[in-house]
């Protein structure tokens, strides 16, 4: 009959054969995941084992121990179940882990190591004989430590447990004393072996085991883990017997399957022997028996030698000269039990100071971790102090941390590596919080605050430490931002340069600077074109909250014109519509067609010719053209009319739109105008200027700009803009349009110091009538940080003069209403990185002649869809005849999302863009008297 399975602490109410003294033995080590956590299989012959159970332990101790009495041969049998097992730590390692606070391996490993040690100092004291399975055929070297930690807590707690096992009655006074009945024998059984030793002779496997004693004997005498005199080891190891044992059969546990086919085959090859009177008992002992019975190397015979010297006088394990006193004890079986429940209480239920000593024991890589990252912490944090600036930005404090990290990675080991990198950073960012911090607000050319972290200042673009309240908001200066960087501009006029401090605020950038160097440069009483901007009626005006409305519509939108009709351009006017209210028609563009104007062409013709002009007569094939034409004063009564058909407007709508262009008197709008900003809102302040500098004289085409400061010396020219103008009839035009050779009302040198006054007029007959040649400069300016400024030739060439100053390029190219203008271009100061300049003034000297030069400028300084930024003029702006203007663009362009900024290398045009389409002209109507 098999023995029956108990747990320990058991209940010895009802013990059969309690004063049967007995042997113990016990089972530890670890297994593989099949076994299930069972490491009896070498005792299947006599313990009830079962494989397909899938057994569970105490989720708070961790561990179990179970047992079988063998009460025919008198052993009481003991088998822990732990986490060295593999099937059990799978299954408890995740419950563990959510209920312990250490989710590093490591450190869990130790609390599992110390739980499973708990049990094993039970076996060490109760124990005659202790079987170590392991599941390869090598010992781990991991056991000298868990056996000398075992050591180190018997040692200190054997004053506590000989207190616990004298109160036992009955107990032997040696036993008591001694803390334990013997100094136990540890056996080793290793599951498998080598391949080549399975099917060789006995031999061979008594070599290789002989072989691991002596391995196994040297390691633990080198480590004092077994001493001369047992008593004072933990464990001895038999010196005249053999104490490990290699199983060189197949193992149940690794093929459950297989080992229960081939059970089953050997019932029915029993069965079928004619033998019928062969009883079920016999049948189960043969489950019972090991296929390699009948041989002599079986483990049952290894450890039958142990059991029978226990019984007859007990171990002597002792060795060495001089002979030393030995004790042992075998116990009734209920004096076992009795003592074992004590000290399962003890060393597992309970939490003794000398106890809890043995998880500092175990835990020797946290101890190890913990001393090295304790060491490296502060030459890590060095690393990050070493050469910080008095202030600095969040990415300079990571790239310092990631250094700081990168030291503390070379040198830190083990699981609380990660408790210290945190820590490390939580002392870096503690450092830098203290009074290092930088404000780190963004300007609008995307440079930081250079200030430590502050109140006060405008929002800039945007960025900067203090995103949500802080403790100590109050403690923090007021001051305003500086970024520490400064750039070289120069005036609306350009006749003067100054420093300028890197701008936080748009109105800073595009008008305060402006308006103070203007102050110093004069410019501010020069004639100058004001911009539509708030005019405020009340006091408490405030900026107006943006929502999405109707777009505003820039002046030209009411001219989108169709695109031109090959090289020659031109475009009519119409006499009666040039006064306060002139159509104006880009360079080189036609008015839109549509169906009305398709419906009215034939009334059309006589008023405005919309069509391109012959460019027969024409000398130059790239020069505008402009016809001017007879029209009967009396059949148009209103003669600022536009001479464009367009549909019919009712008066509801009519003064639905008057409403609407109305700007508000009471809110303004907090940004730039654009082309999506909402109708009837104007800023607080115009972002352009146009200024002029006085006569045409001013600029002398043979001498250049000698007046603007900071331009290169070869790139200081303008371009000539050859227009022609084809008169058809010269009826009434005489003080107008003067005849080649008259002396004109405006009279010019002719020493030749005035070329373009010379040449701003020169006519020749044509076969419908006049052709005058209005010769116009025009100069796209670019403008560096370093205050270097440069004129364009094309939208991809620098303006560059021969050694002579002549030169060669015509303004065709830049006024085109074909090609963009790029707001960026790259700088020639520097040929290696260079800087990106950008497009701030356009320069434009009139003729003298009955023409306006019209500006529309409209700037996309981004991709789309970034908004098109313009003046917020209703018409395109009018020049005024022979005279030297200047347009100074926004030196920032802001939305409502933020600042475009600059490149800092060159980009496509498609980047920001001065659109086609800014240059027009418009005749001069006389005034009616």
């Amino acid at each position: 009959m098999r023995p029956q399975k108990f747990k320990l602490p058991f209940n010895t109410d009802s013990l059969p054969n309690a004063e049967r003294k007995v042997v113990v033995v016990s089972v530890f080590g670890k297994s593989h995941f099949r076994a299930k956590a069972c490491k009896t299989e070498m005792l299947s012959s006599i313990l009830q084992t079962s494989l397909l159970d899938d057994p569970t332990v105490d989720e708070d101790d961790l561990c179990e121990i179970e047992g079988y009495h063998d009460a025919k041969d008198r052993v009481v049998y003991l088998h822990v179940r732990g986490l060295l097992d593999t099937h059990t730590l799978i299954n408890a390692y995740d419950r563990f882990i959510d209920k312990s606070d250490s989710k590093d391996f490591l450190t869990a490993w130790a609390h599992m190591r110390e739980k499973y040690s708990r049990a094993l100092l039970v076996l060490f004291h109760v124990s005659h004989v202790l079987i170590l399975t392991h599941p390869t055929h090598s010992f781990d070297y991991s056991y000298v430590h868990l056996f000398r930690a075992l050591d180190v807590v018997r040692q200190k707690t054997s004053g506590q447990v000989g207190e616990i096992l004298s109160g036992i009655p009955g107990l032997p006074k040696d036993w008591a004393t001694n803390v334990r009945p013997c100094s136990p024998r540890v056996l080793f059984y290793f599951e498998t072996c080598p391949s080549s030793f399975r099917d060789s002779e006995g031999g061979n496997i008594k070599k290789l085991e002989h072989s691991l004693e002596d391995q196994i004997y040297h390691i633990l005498r080198k480590n004092r883990i077994v001493t001369n005199i047992s008593t004072n080891s933990l464990f001895a190891i038999p010196a005249n017997q053999e104490f490990v044992y290699v199983h060189t059969g197949p193992t149940e546990s690794r093929d459950i399957l297989g080992h229960m086919v081939r059970k089953l085959i050997q019932s029915c090859k029993v069965s079928s022997g004619g033998d019928t009177s062969r009883s079920l008992a016999s049948v189960d002992s043969l489950f019972l028996s090991n296929d390699l019975e009948d041989e002599t190397h079986t483990f049952k015979s290894f450890l039958q030698q142990h059991i029978s010297l226990a019984f007859a006088k007990g171990f002597d394990d002792n060795v060495g000269r001089l002979a030393a006193p030995t004790h042992f004890q075998i116990p009734t079986l209920s004096l076992f039990f009795e003592v074992v429940n004590k000290l399962m209480d003890f060393f597992v239920k309970r939490m003794d100071r000398e106890t809890s000593t043995l998880h500092h024991l175990l835990d020797t890589d946290v101890k190890f971790s913990k001393s090295r990252c304790s060491k490296v912490l502060p030459r890590a944090l060095q690393t990050y102090q070493d050469g910080l600036p008095q202030h600095y930005t969040r990415a300079y404090h990571e790239t310092k941390l990631a250094h700081a990290m990168a030291v503390f990675e070379m040198h830190a080991r083990g699981p609380l590596f990660e408790e210290f990198s945190e820590k490390l950073q939580q002392e870096c960012d503690k450092h830098w919080r203290a009074g290092k911090q930088m404000c780190e607000v963004l300007s609008l050319t995307g440079n930081p605050c250079t200030n430590p972290i502050h109140k006060g200042g405008s929002e800039g673009a945007g960025g900067g430490e203090q995103v949500e309240p802080r403790d100590d908001d109050g403690d923090l200066p007021i001051m305003e931002h500086s970024s520490g960087v400064r750039y070289v501009c120069a005036c609306n006029c350009g006749r003067c340069q100054g420093p300028r401090e890197d701008p936080f605020s748009l109105r800073q950038a595009n008008y305060d600077y402006f308006q103070l160097l203007a102050k110093q440069c004069g410019c501010s009483q020069l004639e100058s074109i004001q911009f539509p901007v708030f005019q405020p009626s009340i006091h408490n005006f405030r900026p107006a909250q943006l929502f999405p409305v109707t777009k505003r519509k820039d002046s030209f939108s009411r001219i989108e014109l169709s695109t031109p009709q090959g090289q020659t351009q031109a475009c009519s006017l119409g006499v009666n519509t040039l006064h306060d209210d002139v159509p104006v028609f880009g360079s080189g563009q036609s008015a839109p067609t549509s169906d009305l104007i398709n419906d009215d062409h034939q009334r059309l013709s006589n008023k405005a010719s919309l069509t391109p002009g012959d460019t027969t007569d024409v000398p130059d094939a790239h020069n505008v053209v402009i016809e001017v034409c007879d029209v009967d004063l009396e059949n148009n009564k209103e003669p600022e009319q536009l001479h464009c058909s367009t549909p019919e407007v009712s008066d509801a709508e009519a003064s639905e739109k008057s409403l609407v262009r109305q700007p508000s008197t009471t809110e303004y709008l907090p940004g730039m105008l654009h082309t999506e900003s909402p109708v009837g809102l104007l800023p607080q302040f115009s972002s352009w200027s146009l200024v002029c500098l006085g006569p045409s004289s001013l600029y002398s085409h043979n001498l250049g700009l000698q007046h603007q400061t900071g331009v290169l010396a070869t790139s200081a020219f303008l371009l000539p803009w050859d227009v022609t103008v084809r008169l058809e009839h010269q009826k009434e035009r005489g003080s107008l349009w003067p005849m080649v050779g008259d002396n004109p009302s405006h009279s010019y040198n002719r020493g030749g110091k005035n070329f373009q006054n010379m040449n701003s007029i020169r006519g020749r007959k044509s076969k419908g009538g006049k052709e005058f040649v209005v010769k116009i400069f025009v100069g796209v300016e670019y403008e560096c940080p370093r205050g270097h400024r440069f004129m364009a030739s094309a939208p991809d060439k620098v303006l560059k003069a021969t050694g002579t100053g002549i030169v060669k390029d015509s303004g065709n190219k830049v006024t085109s209403s074909t090609a963009d203008m790029p707001l960026y271009f790259p700088c020639p100061c520097r040929q290696t990185k260079p800087l990106m300049a950008q497009l701030m003034r356009i320069h434009v000297v009139t003729p003298k002649a009955p023409v306006h030069v019209t500006l529309n400028p409209r700037v996309q300084p981004g991709p789309p869809p970034c908004p098109i930024f313009v003046t917020g003029c209703e018409e395109p702006i009018k020049l005024s005849q022979s005279a030297y203007w200047v347009l100074r663009l926004p030196y920032v362009y802001m939305g409502e999302k933020g600042p475009y900024l600059a490149p800092k290398e060159p980009v496509p045009i498609a980047h920001g863009r001065l659109l086609a389409g800014m240059y027009g002209i418009s005749e001069v109507v006389p005034e009616k008297k």
